[in-house]
């Protein structure tokens, strides 16, 4: 099945307005079946997105050591699913969004959709450093094990990691400052020259598609939010 990406502003709106609904909704049975259309929706328009899955494996080992955290207390047993569900829902949907629009066309939409440039430029270096914090990380964990530290999840091990992760984005924040001196004394006005052609045809076929998938959501969010806020059970 091939659809043209809704990489236009109302698509990003109704987009945008999806990952909002999924962040809202506190019913599991309705979280999971927004799981399942979410994955339909990748695996028959956006193939390309269970490929990247896979090569995002810290990702999810992030949603299992999360869930793990929670189960320490009863509370936290009965709100793991729901958490667990909608963070990975949540993700895949913005997988499936870069993987389908492309990255230099969301830049483009949302600054047409009057999105303050400064947001714009952080995730633009934010995802152009992620590369290079990933060899950094590499870089530190074969160090701690030319030092001795062990395979395997410890405690230890853990608070080490988490101590080189601030690290890494403290040089992250410092070299974004850099970066930022270095464009402007060039000459940089604040503004990305466009990579993408800015004319496209509308995408009537996705848009339709993602409106039916909003309404889905959005009913959800209303029948399960704002009429019962106070539901005690998360079925």
């Amino acid at each position: 099945m091939s659809i043209s990406p809704p990489s236009t502003r109302i698509g990003t709106i109704l987009i945008l307005l999806v990952l909002t609904g999924i962040g809202l909704l506190d019913n599991l049975l309705y979280l999971f079946l927004c799981l399942f259309i979410v994955s339909v929706f990748a695996s028959l328009i956006v193939r390309r997105v269970f490929a990247t899955i896979w090569r995002c494996k810290g990702v999810l080992i992030f949603f299992v050591l999360t869930g793990a955290t929670l189960l320490w207390t009863e509370e936290g047993r009965s709100l793991a699913p729901v958490l667990i569900t909608k963070m990975l829902a949540m993700w895949l949907w913005g997988v499936i969004w870069i993987a389908w629009v492309g990255f230099e066309r969301i830049l483009l939409t949302l600054e047409k959709l009057k999105m303050p440039l400064v947001l714009i430029h952080i995730i633009a270096f934010t995802a152009r450093f992620l590369p290079i914090l990933s060899e950094r990380l590499k870089m530190m964990l074969a160090a701690q094990a030319s030092r001795g530290a062990r395979k395997g999840i410890r405690p230890l091990q853990l608070r080490n990691l988490a101590g080189g992760i601030g690290c890494l984005l403290l040089a992250s924040f410092e070299q974004a400052e850099n970066v930022e001196r270095a464009m402007q004394s060039r000459g940089f006005s604040g503004k990305f020259p466009s990579f993408v052609e800015d004319r496209v045809e509308s995408p009537y076929g996705s848009l339709i598609i993602l409106f039916i998938f909003a309404c889905i959501v959005w009913f959800g969010v209303i029948c399960n939010v704002l009429c019962c806020p106070c539901s005690k059970c998360i079925l």
